[in-house]
């Protein structure tokens, strides 16, 4: 059976919606965080007070102005370090604000737990990082790594009771290594149950190439990946 599908995952989103943010307004960002994290924080409140949900601020500004960065380097109108460092700064408001946004999933908790791993020794992590934050506003309990390795993630996997497991993968030179690591996943966690939700851009474009590993979920609109996998793994559970 394949895996179920949720749209534009974060870990590499695709999304054409912008809300109620112009392209004006995604570069405007884009210079702040470039400029300092004063700066792209500023803008951010800004827009909160003048009355931009939180879900709207992550989605429809934050995390297209990272693909609009990402943008600008591939056209050779910023270097890497420039694009680090605004990425950190988009990254660091997104902790500033993590607080507020993560609060009803405090005071609601779900007892469901996800061990969510970037790529290996990945620098950029502030897709992983956000998709997080809409697992812990749902109520999740969550532990975000950026492992060494595959055995790291292992080695994580098998320390605790997780009752899933996210993983990212770009390309298809990743694939051999996600299909020596699936089988394990399960047999190695002490949850024989475990639910593995699999995104990044391979999953996204490509993703009949992971139809026959046993992914249950192949992540999308982070919203919607959220409440696939709670499905998945509550019902499980029961």
């Amino acid at each position: 059976m394949s895996a179920l599908k949720a749209e534009g995952f974060p870990f590499h989103q695709d999304e054409q919606e912008h809300g109620d943010f112009a392209p004006q307004d995604l570069q405007r960002l884009a210079q702040a965080s470039l400029k300092s994290l004063d700066a792209a924080l500023q803008l951010v409140q800004q827009w909160q007070a003048a009355g931009h949900g939180l879900e709207d601020l992550y989605i429809h500004a934050i995390a297209p102005c990272a693909r609009l960065l990402g943008h600008w380097w591939r056209l050779d109108e910023l270097d890497f370090a420039q694009v680090t460092i605004a990425s950190s700064n988009l990254q660091r408001v997104l902790h500033s604000l993590s607080a507020s946004f993560c609060a009803p999933g405090a005071d609601q908790p779900t007892g469901l737990t996800l061990l969510l791993a970037t790529e290996p020794q990945a620098q950029h992590t502030m897709g992983a990082f956000m998709l997080a934050e809409f697992f812990r506003r749902a109520g999740w309990s969550v532990q975000l790594l950026v492992p060494l390795d595959a055995d790291d993630v292992l080695s994580h996997l098998r320390r605790d009771w997780y009752d899933a497991v996210g993983l990212s993968i770009s390309t298809g030179r990743q694939l051999d290594a996600l299909q020596g690591l699936m089988p394990r996943l399960r047999s190695e966690s002490p949850n024989p149950q475990l639910s593995v939700l699999v995104g990044g851009p391979l999953a996204l474009n490509q993703p009949e190439a992971l139809d026959t590993l046993g992914v249950d979920l192949l992540g999308g609109d982070a919203r919607r990946t959220v409440e696939l996998l709670k499905h998945i793994v509550t019902a499980r559970r029961s």
